[in-house]
């Protein structure tokens, strides 16, 4: 029976063998005939990359794959070319396997996560977005599951070691005689004026372009190939063709000369209340998406408001994701859309770079800047920019005892009220506070993760979007309570203030233009509450126009582009004479303040409460220390060393006996995840008695 079995086993293996051979032989002497033709192999390559990258990045866009070749065929075969160029490297190089292998992992790479970004965050992957990744890691757990998380890391990990065997192991060409080098030299050469020389053709007749103001769209119509590339070789602002310093004495004379004018017929007397913009995370009014219905209004509050106050809509620069990119806007009074392709110009120019901001136009009038935002220090690089852009303080959520967080892990927006009191408590001055939230924040689940929602919708029969919008309607819900707790509090306390409230763009749950009553998914809601008798003036703005609007409206003008807008909205030249300002500050000469950059980044502080050590005392297991404003990102630092911490309450955290000996030198520092350091308390010295001597 035995024997029966294996010859059975044999007989089925040569059945294959016999079937298989003559398959393997067609494939290798395909290959081998592909190989010896580099050419032909790179464009096949090209062509096969090419759909599967749309393939990968439209399954959200109106047109698909098949209709992107068959409707947009140019820009079909552009998209080959890039990466039929891109493969072309093989022609130069030994390791011509290894390089094959390269290009196509790194192709690759940018389909998946493209794939991966549109499916959570409904914006597609760009450069700026590699850029971006130490910002996003201390976020990740609320995008991936952790086994996802672990699969990706380890992919990853795998990945890298198969390349460097791969580099070390693969074979070399044998063939590289100096003719063929020259061959291949010349064959590359040419593909490569060939390319740029369709490119810069392409360009002149509009047929593609570098300034992306809709990156989704740009997606949908140029292609990936195309716009991954853009986004990272297309950074900054071209160089105005007009720019010179006579243009930009031009421009500054004329917006002075206005300003003065203005002014001087101007009723509006001038006023310093407190100026408070809130930006609402991913907040819009969703009574606005065609065919929703809701068992009750979703933003009570904000409707009331906007029905008193000043209010509209703003145009955002993004939609579905780019938080950063709106504030840039307002902080600035920048048009975003003059940048490069996607670009976020807190992960390049202002890295770097300070500027004229809303901030240092506000100082001149005694105000003292703050930013609050109950998220991650490092996100967007916010802990290293805003000092930049002249912010005297910032309070992040490292340094706030966030009780309560979504079910996504965002924290709630409701803590944002007494971190707004607390600023205005820590000035006699006049405050301008800039508060980003963030519970509106995505990815939404497609499950139900909300028992008894005080928000339902219907209307919707797609059964994973109804469980976003049930999630989201209830996330903006408890934000709208939020808003109205602040206008209650504001009202309360009496100072003179101005707080406006607005979104940073519309959630990612597949809105387009015509679902909107409105008709434009890049605007959102806002209004302007105030307790000085402003008269309420409706309308719709840029994002960069409304602090100037706000300013002209209490009587101040201070700052080149805060004026700008206030006098030159309505000039024919106003777009390039934007362009003109906007690059002389960043890439210029500084023309329009004689040369020199008169702005320096501030010592920024963190947080507007101070840490302090009030109590020690000792039990069996561990000593515990007694003070004040303690997060959970508070540790202990003994003699350099940061030692393992535990939190208990603001009043109350917890160190082991093993790590601290009686003359020790300690402080307490709250240390974000980047690591950095944001906030530190006195020294002390540890005394085995319980008791604490400050070194200070």
């Amino acid at each position: 029976m035995k024997e029966r079995l294996r010859n059975t086993k044999n007989f089925i293996k040569e059945k294959i063998k016999f079937v298989l051979r003559p398959v393997w032989k067609a494939v290798t002497v395909i290959m081998k005939f592909l190989y010896n033709k580099p050419l032909l192999l790179n464009a096949l390559i090209a062509v096969i990359f090419a759909v599967v990258l749309e393939e990968a990045g439209r399954q959200s866009f109106p047109l698909s794959t098949w209709g992107f070749i068959t409707q947009k065929t140019s820009m079909f075969l552009y998209s080959v070319f890039i990466l039929f160029f891109s493969y072309s490297i093989v022609l130069i190089v030994r390791k011509r396997i290894f390089a094959y292998i390269v290009i196509s992992v790194l192709w690759g790479g940018v389909g998946l996560v493209n794939f991966l970004m549109l499916d959570s965050r409904n914006t597609p992957f760009t450069y700026v977005d590699i850029t971006l990744m130490k910002s996003v890691l201390p976020v990740i757990t609320n995008y991936y599951s952790m086994p996802a998380i672990i699969a990706m890391g380890s992919g990853l990990l795998i990945g890298l070691v198969l390349l460097v065997s791969g580099f070390l192991y693969l074979p070399q060409e044998e063939k590289f005689t100096k003719p063929r080098t020259l061959k291949n030299v010349i064959a590359f050469a040419v593909i490569a004026i060939a390319f740029l020389g369709t490119t810069k053709y392409n360009l002149s007749t509009g047929f593609i372009s570098t300034e992306i103001h809709n990156i989704r769209l740009a997606y949908s119509d140029y292609g990936t190939p195309y716009c991954f590339t853009v986004t990272a070789l297309k950074t900054g602002i071209d160089r105005p063709s007009n720019y010179s310093e006579e243009k930009i004495e031009k421009i500054v004379e004329k917006t002075e000369k206005a300003s003065k004018t203005t002014a001087k017929k101007s009723k509006v007397k001038k006023q310093t209340p407190n100026i408070i913009f809130v930006q609402l995370e991913s907040f819009f009014d969703p009574t606005q998406v065609k065919g929703l219905k809701f068992n009750k209004d979703p933003i009570p509050n904000f409707h009331r408001l906007m029905r008193n106050y000043s209010s509209g809509h703003t145009m955002t620069p993004s939609y579905g994701a780019g938080t950063a990119n709106t504030e840039f806007e307002i902080m600035t009074q920048m048009d975003l859309d003059l940048f490069g392709a996607a670009e976020y110009p807190y992960k390049t120019v202002l890295q770097d770079h300070t500027c004229e901001s809303v901030m240092t136009d506000l100082k001149q009038e005694g105000y003292s800047a703050h930013a609050i935002h109950n998220n991650s220090a490092a996100f967007y690089d916010r802990d290293l920019v805003f000092a930049n852009l002249g912010y005297d303080t910032f309070t992040t959520k490292e340094c706030m005892d966030i009780q309560k967080w979504t079910e996504n892990g965002w924290s709630k927006d409701y803590i944002l009220t007494d971190q707004i009191k607390d600023v205005l408590d820590s000035t006699e001055n006049q405050d301008f506070i800039y508060t980003i939230s963030v519970q509106g924040h995505g990815d939404y689940p497609t499950n139900e993760v909300i028992e008894n929602p005080v928000i339902d919708v219907e209307g919707i029969e797609d059964e994973a979007l109804r469980n976003k919008y049930i999630y989201y309607s209830n996330q903006i819900y408890q934000m709208d309570q939020f808003v109205g707790e602040l206008v209650k509090s504001l009202e309360e306390r009496g100072e003179d203030t101005i707080l406006v409230m607005y979104g940073d763009h519309l959630p990612s749950l597949d809105v387009e233009d015509e679902d909107l009553t409105y008709g434009n998914k890049y605007w959102t809601s806002y209004f302007i509450w105030d307790n000085i008798g402003l008269k309420k003036q409706d309308g719709n703005i840029e994002t960069y126009q409304l602090a100037a609007n706000i300013m002209d409206r209490i009587g101040l003008h201070n700052g080149i582009l805060t004026k700008f807008h206030q006098t030159q909205s309505d000039s024919k030249t106003f777009q390039n004479d934007l362009r003109n300002l906007q690059y002389d500050i960043f890439y210029g000469k500084n023309y329009m303040y004689n040369q020199e950059n008169p702005y320096e980044a501030t010592d920024i502080e963190f947080g507007v409460k101070n840490l302090s050590v009030k109590k020690i005392y000792e039990s069996d297991n561990g000593i515990f220390m007694v003070g004040n404003n303690f997060t959970s990102y508070t540790n202990v630092v003994v003699e350099g060393n940061k030692i393992s911490t535990t939190f208990h309450n603001k009043h109350l955290i917890e160190i082991s006996k093993e790590d601290i000996k009686d003359g020790d030198t300690f402080e307490v520092d709250i240390i974000s995840k980047a690591p950095r350091t944001l906030s530190r308390s006195p020294e002390y010295v540890f005394r085995q008695s319980g008791a604490s001597e400050n070194q200070e």
